[in-house]
């Protein structure tokens, strides 16, 4: 009996020594959970704390393995969502939503960010068919208040409590379509400019001849107005006794007045 228990006593310290050893040489490593963080221990593949703030070591012959989670809203961003219109016309919404984490360990064993982002996805798709592609770019910045009663929150242990659209990205040949639609509306305007202009030219034309028309003095003190705007250059108002002649200075040098 002595032999069989100095064999087990041998044994047994074998193995406390082995299991030291190992523990002395495993990887040790630290975590730091912040303020504004929330972490969760996992030993050996099994959930088993929630860590508050504060510096983490994990050592020893079980693998320990710490997850961070943010305690505070943080901001997402879902980029090139495909959706189409309500004329079917196909584009890209993308996105930016608000979320908080509730429940941290159900959010992070369910994958909390992939289901968020199909939620806010869905929503997308559902507000571009019901609205043309015109509706979307005029109504862009009030969307967010419409966008987000359509998403279904997720039993994700998130909350999602904002969303805007951040950018309407079209196709190139609908971008150039487009472009050529706003340059016709255009073109249009500048028309409509001129041609309203042109009118107020000839009204105001008609309103100085009538007045010209009963007053003589008027259109005489208009003619030398007219002349002196010109600075002495140009035609010369000959005035005789019988009518009115407009002659150049070359004109006038190259004929000399005949007295009777």
């Amino acid at each position: 009996m002595s032999g069989v228990t100095a064999v087990l006593a041998l044994g047994l310290m074998s193995l406390a020594g082995y299991a030291i050893l190992r523990a002395i040489r495993a990887p040790s490593s630290s975590r730091t959970v912040n303020e504004w963080e929330q972490g969760l221990l996992y030993v050996d593949g099994r959930f088993a704390r929630v860590l508050g703030p504060g510096r983490y070591w994990t050592l020893g012959l079980k693998e320990q393995t710490v997850v961070v989670l943010p305690r505070q809203p943080r901001l997402e961003y879902l980029t090139n969502a495909d959706v189409t219109s309500a004329e079917r016309l196909s584009y890209r919404l993308s996105a930016i939503f608000t979320y908080a984490v509730t429940d941290p360990r159900r959010a992070h064993e369910l994958g909390y960010r992939e289901l968020m982002r199909l939620a806010v996805t869905e929503a997308l798709v559902q507000l571009a068919a019901g609205r043309s592609l015109e509706a979307m770019l005029a109504e862009r910045a009030s969307l967010g208040e419409t966008l987000l009663p359509l998403i279904v929150q997720p039993d994700c242990g998130c909350t999602i409590s904002g969303v805007s659209i951040s950018a309407i990205t079209m196709p190139p040949e609908l971008r150039r379509l487009y472009a050529e639609i706003e340059r016709a509306r255009l073109d249009g305007q500048a028309a409509l400019e001129r041609a309203r202009s042109e009118q107020a030219a000839l009204r105001s034309l008609a309103n100085s001849a009538r007045m010209l028309k009963g007053n003589p003095e008027l259109m005489n003190l208009r003619l030398l107005q007219a002349l002196s705007a010109q600075g002495g250059k140009g035609a010369t108002l000959v005035i005789g006794r019988e009518a009115f002649a407009l002659s150049s200075p070359a004109e006038a040098a190259a004929e000399p007045a005949q007295e009777s």
